[in-house]
């Protein structure tokens, strides 16, 4: 049989709002998740001169785009700060008394607190889990700004975008299909 005449096993579609994200030292960030992102991956191309033509070969380096993360900001403001803290005590020297504590958070890693997991996991459309997307040695790098505003005419929540950086990140799939 042709490879164009065979029906997919699955006709469903991937739904934009069945995903569910874990971070352990985040969890206000968790609950309040909007919107993330599957990073982009490249792989640097080397290029071989000859005398007349120059052919690509695939590299060595694969390069990982960011992992962005939007939230809802909560009124006590706990996901937005708990962004920035970790912000703060990566930050500065490891003296620092912010520093040694957020380090000393996480034992069982030799970095400590300052790179958690993020776990990405993907719903079907019956809500059941299907992928997860696992985010090693991850650490934010940004978080974005809150402008607060007397003169607007409707109520806004605010939201925040996180910006994280890792190692590398595994695919699995929960369903072997």
């Amino acid at each position: 049989m042709a490879a164009a005449n065979k029906v997919p096993d699955n006709l469903n579609y991937l739904s934009n709002i069945s995903f569910r994200l874990t971070m352990q030292d985040a969890p206000n960030l968790t609950w309040f998740c909007q919107a993330v992102n599957v990073p982009g991956v490249s792989l640097e191309a080397i290029d071989v001169t000859t005398p007349y033509v120059t052919i690509p070969y695939s590299g060595a380096k694969v390069n990982f785009e960011e992992l962005s993360v939007r939230f809802i900001v909560d009124e006590h403001m706990k996901n937005w700060t708990e962004i920035y803290d970790r912000i703060i005590a990566t930050g500065l020297t490891e003296g620092h008394e912010k520093y040694r504590l957020l380090k000393a958070s996480n034992t069982l890693h030799p970095r400590g607190g300052i790179v958690s997991t993020i776990v990405l996991t993907i719903l079907t459309s019956a809500m059941n889990p299907q992928m997860e997307f696992h985010f090693y040695e991850a650490f934010p790098t940004s978080i974005s700004a809150l402008d607060f505003d007397s003169a607007a005419g409707d109520l806004e929540y605010f939201t925040a975008t996180v910006a994280f950086r890792y190692t590398n990140y595994e695919i699995k799939n929960l369903l072997n299909n």
